[in-house]
């Protein structure tokens, strides 16, 4: 064999090959290609619902933020009210009021007695 048979022979095998090649890597486009654009369209769907769940935590935080200061105002303004009413509370002389109390029910024990004499 001379050169110029060898080299057809090598151009040949080249070529044979690089087709071969050609057909594997089209094969393959045919078979990944559709998978990885499952794949992307699986990603974009698992995308978006993070992202509405990730809204819907926003809100939530927000309304339970809402709802913490709405009783942080409402504990500080019935602070105010309760202690005032303990003050006052503890301000009354009991013993005075359990006096004035049976003083009350020795003066209603007699009335008690004459109305009960007009109901019979």
């Amino acid at each position: 064999m001379d050169r110029e048979e060898k080299a057809l022979r090598y151009a040949r095998i080249n070529v044979w090959l690089t087709g071969a090649l050609l057909v594997v890597l089209c094969a393959v486009a045919l078979i990944l290609v559709p998978r990885a654009m499952r794949f992307l369209d699986h990603a974009e769907d698992t995308l978006t619902t993070v992202e509405t769940l990730a809204e819907t935590a926003d809100s939530a935080l927000a309304a339970a933020n809402n709802a913490a200061e709405t009783a942080n105002r409402l504990a500080a303004d019935n602070a105010d009210a309760v202690s005032e009413a303990l003050e006052k509370f503890n301000s009354v002389d009991f013993a005075t009021l359990n006096k004035a109390i049976a003083d009350l029910a020795t003066i209603v024990e007699p009335l008690a007695k004459v109305s009960s004499f007009f109901t019979r």
